[in-house]
C-alpha cells in the first residue's frame, strides 16, 4: 500500500475518531443564555437562562419555567455571579431533569423586583412571534426558587405582583429576611428547606416563613436537614426533584416519594394545609 495513501487513511480515522469524541463530550442535555437590558428603578435587567435542549428549541413543545435568585454576594468584581459559578451545576441539572426552563436574576443582591423582571422577559420572548423562545413557556407551570436573600426575595414574589403571574409554587432555600417578606401572601404551595447548623438563617428567622403559612392555611412544607449548613444545597436536592416533579410536572406518585423521603432520620419535617394529614 502506497505511504502517502496511508497516511491519508490514518489522518481521515483520527478526524473522525475527533468529530465522534467531540460530538459526545459536547452533548450536556442544556444550553445556556445571557440577557441583559436596560434598568427599572434600580434593577437592571440581567438574566441567565438555562434551557433543556442544546441548540435549537424544539417545535410544539412548552417546558415549565423556574425563576432563581440568587443569595447576598452574587458576583464579584470580575462580574461572574454565583449563579453561574456556585449555583451553576444545580441549575443545569433542574433543566435537564425536568425539563425546565431555568430563568436567573443575576443581582448581585437579588430582590423581588430583579425575579420578576427576569419572568416578565421569559414571558414576553414567549409571546414574540418568530422569537427564539415562541411558544417554548409553560406559563401556567411557574416556580420560583431561592437561597439565602434570594429565597426571602422569591417567597416576597411569591404572590405574583405587581406583574399578575400566577405562580405555581415556591422554594425557599434557608430564606433571610423573614421580617420584610410577605410569607402568607401566597398563589401556590411552598417548600422551605433549611439545616440543623445554620447559623446565617437559624431556625428563628426562618421558621416565621412556614407560621405564615400556617396562619393562611397553604400547603407547604417545612423541613429540616440533620446534618445541613447554610450552604448544603447538595444534601436538598433528591428533595427537590421531587417536589418539582410534583408541582410542574403533575406527577403525583413524587409527592409520596418526597414525604417517604422526609420521613426518614436525615430530615425533620412539619406539614400545613392540605398536606397536614
Amino acid at each position: 500500500m502506497d505511504s502517502r495513501f496511508r497516511l491519508g487513511l490514518v489522518i481521515i480515522v483520527i478526524l473522525l475518531v475527533g468529530v465522534i469524541a467531540g460530538t459526545a463530550m459536547a452533548g450536556n442535555g442544556f444550553s445556556e443564555d445571557k440577557v441583559v437590558g436596560h434598568s427599572k428603578g434600580n434593577h437592571r435587567l440581567d438574566c441567565y437562562i438555562v434551557r433543556p435542549w442544546e441548540s435549537d428549541a424544539p417545535e410544539d413543545v412548552s417546558f415549565p419555567v423556574i425563576v432563581w435568585a440568587n443569595g447576598w454576594g452574587g458576583n464579584n468584581v470580575a462580574g461572574e455571579t454565583t449563579t453561574q459559578d456556585w449555583y451553576a451545576e444545580m441549575l443545569q441539572q433542574w433543566a435537564v431533569d425536568g425539563p425546565y426552563i431555568v430563568v436567573a436574576a443575576n443581582a448581585w443582591s437579588a430582590r423581588e423586583d430583579d425575579v420578576l423582571q427576569c419572568l416578565q422577559w421569559m414571558i414576553d420572548q414567549n409571546a414574540e412571534e418568530g422569537g427564539e423562545y415562541e411558544g417554548s413557556v409553560n406559563t401556567s407551570k411557574i416556580g420560583l426558587a431561592g437561597h439565602s436573600q434570594g429565597a426571602g426575595a422569591v417567597v416576597k414574589a411569591g404572590d405574583g405582583e405587581p406583574n399578575g403571574f400566577d405562580i405555581t409554587t415556591v422554594l425557599a432555600m434557608n430564606p433571610y429576611g423573614p421580617s420584610w417578606v410577605s410569607a402568607g401572601d401566597q398563589d401556590g404551595p411552598m417548600m422551605v428547606l433549611t439545616g440543623k447548623y445554620d447559623s446565617t438563617t437559624p431556625y428563628s428567622w426562618t421558621y416565621p416563613v412556614f407560621e405564615a403559612q400556617l396562619e393562611t392555611g397553604n400547603d407547604s412544607v417545612y423541613a429540616v436537614h440533620q446534618g445541613a449548613g447554610h450552604s448544603n444545597l447538595e444534601l436538598y436536592q433528591e428533595v427537590i426533584k421531587l417536589w418539582w416533579q410534583f408541582q410542574l410536572n403533575d406527577e403525583n406518585d413524587a409527592f409520596d416519594a418526597m414525604t417517604d423521603l422526609l420521613a426518614t432520620l436525615d430530615w425533620v419535617t412539619e406539614y400545613s394545609g392540605s398536606y397536614d394529614n
